[in-house]
């Protein structure tokens, strides 16, 4: 018996360390009516008032996203024109808004700019409490913005919330102008982003993601072989693989029968890898051998590659993870080399790793990446030993590759 009441939509579940797991699930009713807010994880071990008020968060979003929906025609409350929280929720209905972030990222916009509204800053002169979003988009100055700023500390969210109320107010700027300070339109410009202490995060190789994944078909878990399968080798984040964007009808299609057809969810980008080529003796080259015989042992259960086995999707939540973590616990207690902390988002990073580890270009990795910046692509390759010994090697003149070129460029110099 878990030692508290248990709000609407929410449930729990015991961890492998012992701990209680607590969850809030959007009902199959709303999910099929299209409710963006699927499933959150509310925390562990969390007391009565904890539990209450991380509910209530996702209870409040279910609610207004019925209201808006039962109501074709609702719009944002105007009554309290030209204040923070009346810019938010026009701001996320705003074409400026819907035409530049993904739908995927949208409810994290929601969620920050919330944060954002429901923050309190005190002022130096009178020492009074102002809530944020009941304040004038005129009154806030780059000395304001900092005050918000600093209410989150050096962390990600605090990066979040200086990126996302910069663009809202330089894009909704323009259509209201008489709402910003003529002196400073964009506040936020002058708010200087904190360093903090970024956590690596892991990898594992390729020897781990396909123990992990020949353990998990033992235990006639194919599905989740296949997800971690889909991580490594296609280099699928975990909500892609969740959502469903990884089809059975992608894979080795009739109109593609030597390929296999992905989607990246966050950037909505179309990858097509091929699974195989014609050397030049003739002979059909197998590339993904190892990762089609576990797509040959997964489960059809419908029609994307990676769900449970009713058919529905994982989905946004944590559950797809949560298995994953469990399976891995499980491999690990029966002496599989698995390590602690095995998860999707470890097998992403190592097909990552393996990419400059076998020397591909920046450009190369982008294009099986589908990562749209340089920067955002260069992040996710970790330093390790090989690649180190590589770039010395090749530095002293020892490296394999250097050596092939030097003896291709001689031969056509000497005109063969």
């Amino acid at each position: 018996m878990v030692p508290v009441t248990m709000p609407q939509y929410t449930s729990f579940k015991t961890l492998a360390s012992g701990s209680t797991g607590y969850y809030w699930t959007c009902p199959t009713l709303y999910r099929k009516a299209g409710c963006p807010y699927l499933s959150a994880a509310l925390g562990t071990n969390l007391s009565q008032k904890d539990l209450l008020e991380a509910a209530a968060v996702w209870n409040h979003r279910l609610d207004t996203w019925r209201k808006e929906t039962a109501n074709p025609n609702h719009k944002p409350d105007t009554s309290r024109y030209g204040t923070v929280e009346w810019l938010v929720n026009a701001y996320l209905k705003h074409n400026s808004f819907l035409e530049r972030v993904a739908e995927f990222s949208r409810p994290d916009y929601k969620r920050v700019l919330d944060r954002v509204c429901n923050s309190v800053i005190k002022a130096e002169k009178s020492g009074t409490e102002t809530r944020v979003g009941d304040a004038k988009v005129g009154q806030i100055g780059v000395s304001t913005a900092e005050k918000i700023y600093d209410q989150f500390g050096r962390t990600r969210m605090a990066e979040k919330v200086l990126t996302y109320c910069k663009a809202m107010w330089k894009r909704m700027q323009p259509h209201h102008p008489e709402l910003f300070r003529p002196d400073t339109p964009n506040p936020w410009e002058g708010v200087t982003l904190k360093r903090r202490e970024k956590g690596t995060k892991g990898h594992v190789e390729r020897e781990t993601v396909y123990a992990f994944a020949l353990g998990a078909i033992e235990h006639e878990r194919g599905e989740l072989a296949a997800a971690a399968v889909l991580a490594f080798e296609w280099l699928m984040r975990p909500s892609s693989i969740g959502a469903g964007y990884a089809p059975w009808t992608g894979y080795r299609a009739s109109d593609h029968p030597d390929k296999i057809r992905l989607k990246h969810r966050k950037n909505q980008e179309l990858a097509l890898h091929p699974l195989e080529f014609i050397d030049e003796s003739g002979e059909r080259v197998r590339l993904y051998e190892d990762a089609e015989i576990v797509l040959s042992l997964a489960p059809r259960y419908g029609t994307s590659i990676v769900c449970k086995k009713n058919g529905v999707l994982f989905g946004d939540g944590t559950f797809l993870a949560h298995e994953i973590r469990e399976m891995a616990d499980k491999l690990r207690e029966e002496g599989k080399p698995i390590p602690e902390g095995f998860s999707l988002d470890k097998c992403r990073h190592g097909g990552m790793t393996e990419l400059e580890e076998m020397g591909l270009t920046e450009g190369q990795g982008r294009v099986l990446s589908k990562h749209k910046t340089a920067s955002a692509y260069r992040g996710y390759a970790k330093e390790t030993e090989k690649r180190v010994l590589e770039a010395t090697k090749k530095r002293f003149g020892h490296s394999e590759q250097s050596k092939i070129m030097n003896k291709n460029n001689k031969r056509k110099t000497a005109g063969e």
